[in-house]
């Protein structure tokens, strides 16, 4: 059948049923019993048939937009964002919604995109995905009724409608596993280092005391901002450590993965002289050599849960105002 001309008529006959039956299959119309059997025809027959609606015309039938603005300050190459974009993807999917990109970093909340695609009905609500939101822009969107979640793995205030994350556990997972080998002296490089609002810094912090385990200026590297004079200060470290350091944290799996290469050309064997773990997510730690242990974020998890929040708020339901998900520590080679 040609695909172009297949109608919820076509679906409705090949699977024996009403035509709003397969309205009602279709679109996840709430409070119309449906047998489980009838619902699988339905959709057994619309995926033979390759039938997809028709959205323009579901969305002007619904007076919906039938998408979701998502906004960042990512940008989206960015392996994070895309893995958040991920689980939003797998969220709107089963309910026949796209998502629309909307490229309105630090503008006039009222000149904002994102709103004006709102109050122009081309986009249903809003996802804020790594994006700096201001207080003032909350309290806009809140007093006009324009539904909205925030995705961010930290934030500075307790905003509403938030997915946040908390690595913690995961860190102290990672010193567990590190204990485990009788690896105690344990260093932290990061830029992060004195800074006690870093919060990969202090959770390196917390397990330590956790566990009982003493911190010394000798376990601590602050390393810059740039990534050319690195290994300068790799040196510096190795070359004048008392007592070197029998596995190290990294803030970041950039830093970690500079480390590897260091340690590699200099002859230190990973893991047995220096075990190597980062606190981040990447595409490459499974892939590098050696593959590289690392506490990482539920990426996918937070796009998942955040369009599912996101939908709670648009059909009026009551939803948590601040859900927080767990990152996990992954061991692999380097430790």
């Amino acid at each position: 059948m040609n695909e172009s001309k297949v109608s919820s008529k076509d679906v409705a006959r090949e699977a024996g049923v009403s035509q709003a039956t397969v309205s009602y299959v279709l679109n996840n119309v709430k409070g119309v019993k449906i047998k489980p059997e009838t619902k699988e025809a339905v959709l057994n027959a619309a995926k033979k048939l390759n039938y997809h609606p028709n959205l323009i015309a579901r969305s002007m039938r619904l007076k919906k937009a039938m998408s979701i603005g998502i906004v960042s300050d990512k940008d989206i190459s960015n392996y994070n964002f895309m893995k958040v974009l991920e689980g939003i993807k797998d969220a709107l999917v089963p309910r026949n919604y796209s998502m629309t990109l909307c490229f309105d970093r630090g503008q006039d909340v009222e000149s904002a995109e994102h709103i004006k695609y709102y109050s122009s009905n081309r986009v249903d609500g809003i996802i804020f995905a790594f994006a700096n939101v201001p207080d003032e822009h909350c309290a806009y969107l809140v007093e006009n009724n324009i539904p909205f979640v925030l995705i961010h793995t930290n934030v500075k205030n307790e905003m509403i409608n938030l997915v946040k994350t908390d690595m913690s556990e995961a860190v102290l997972a990672a010193f567990g596993h590190l204990l485990e080998k009788g690896i105690e002296r344990v260093a932290f490089f990061g830029g992060g280092v004195g800074n006690d609002f870093d919060r990969r810094y202090t959770s390196y912090k917390k397990a330590m005391e956790y566990y009982g385990l003493s911190i010394d200026e000798g376990l601590l590297l602050k390393t810059p901002a740039g990534e050319e004079d690195i290994e300068r200060f790799f040196d510096e470290y190795f070359d004048n450590a008392a007592v070197k350091p029998r596995a190290v944290i990294c803030e970041t799996t950039n830093i970690a993965f500079r480390l590897l290469k260091y340690a590699v050309e200099r002859g230190m064997k990973i893991p047995s002289e220096l075990a190597v773990a980062a606190i981040g997510t990447s595409k490459f730690s499974p892939v590098s050599y050696p593959a590289l242990s690392a506490v990482e974020s539920p990426l996918y998890d937070m796009g998942y849960t955040g369009c599912e929040m996101l939908f709670d708020i648009m059909n009026g339901n009551t939803t948590n105002n601040v859900v927080v998900l767990e990152w996990t520590f992954t061991p692999r080679e380097t430790t």
